[in-house]
């Protein structure tokens, strides 16, 4: 969830508009906006999902995303603005990228790229937590039956950890290839460089709503557990709610969860129980 503040310096005949990124009230109403969009997104997800999360797990769920944003935003700021001096520390070459075009350029490629890395880290987070016993992070979306916060805060400081590392690939490379990025974000945004607002409404409102949307929507996917156990489902969902979803489904969960040897008879016995109960309803 990506959010700034455009100021446009004055300019004379020898100076041309700039971009900075500043906070401010308008920063806070964008990122309010994004916000609302994003939770927006996810819950048209969930409405579409066959069966649902419940909606504890996927309040849970969603508030890792919205966490892991706002600690995204802060590092994309920082990124956007250190290329900005490290151009400027140089040699000027007169087409320098003013700092919107190159927050632009590192918030594109944190919801393309970025968001495969963050894919890639989670499974390779996982495959290290199925070898090395640790429970809490074996299965993103997992938290437990009931309900445990602690497992949650574990998954969310993992899932802040990944984004972190994907940071630091991804500044590495646009540090990399500074020059050249320099150069094609100068190219790209020079038609703009004319109408300033314009420059704003691309940069703040138009292109994050749609691929923090897209963001959204794919993260969702892979940090939501895909398979939930019938025992899950009925800690949060009375008898009369359980109709809806097949039974086949749940009986073919309880089925997975016992051949992975987590749980007892006694714990399949209870995940089987609320079965018979939809019966009786």
């Amino acid at each position: 969830m990506e959010n700034t503040l455009i100021k446009v310096r004055g300019s004379d005949a020898a100076n041309a508009a700039e971009c900075e990124l500043l906070n401010g009230i308008f920063a806070t109403f964008v990122q309010i906006l994004l916000g609302l969009i994003a939770v927006s997104v996810l819950l048209l997800k969930r409405q579409r999902e066959s069966p649902q999360r419940p909606l504890q797990i996927w309040a849970l769920d969603a508030s890792k995303q919205l966490i892991g944003a706002g600690f995204a935003h802060v590092t994309n700021l920082a990124i956007a603005i250190l290329l900005y001096k490290y151009d400027h520390a140089r040699t000027h070459r007169g087409k320098e990228a003013d700092q919107c075009a190159l927050y632009f350029m590192n918030f594109t490629m944190d919801t393309t790229f970025g968001v495969f890395l963050n894919y890639l880290f989670l499974r390779l987070l996982s495959s290290l937590s199925n070898r090395f016993g640790w429970t809490s992070m074996k299965t993103s979306g997992d938290y437990g039956d009931p309900i445990e916060i602690k497992r949650w805060t574990i998954q969310l400081i993992s899932w802040i950890s990944v984004i972190l590392a994907v940071k630091v690939v991804i500044a590495s490379m646009l540090f990399c290839v500074n020059e050249q990025l320099e150069t094609f974000t100068y190219w790209l945004f020079q038609p703009l460089r004319r109408y300033p607002k314009v420059e704003l409404l691309l940069v703040m409102i138009a292109c994050p709503c749609i691929m923090n949307g897209f963001q959204f929507w794919i993260q969702d996917s892979f940090l939501k557990n895909d398979i939930h156990n019938g025992s899950q489902i009925a800690s949060t969902k009375s008898p009369k709610e359980l109709k809806k979803y097949p039974q086949s489904e749940i009986h073919s969960a309880i089925s997975v969860f016992c051949r992975k040897g987590n749980t007892s008879n006694d714990d399949e016995d209870q995940a089987i129980d609320p079965l018979h109960n939809v019966a009786k309803v």
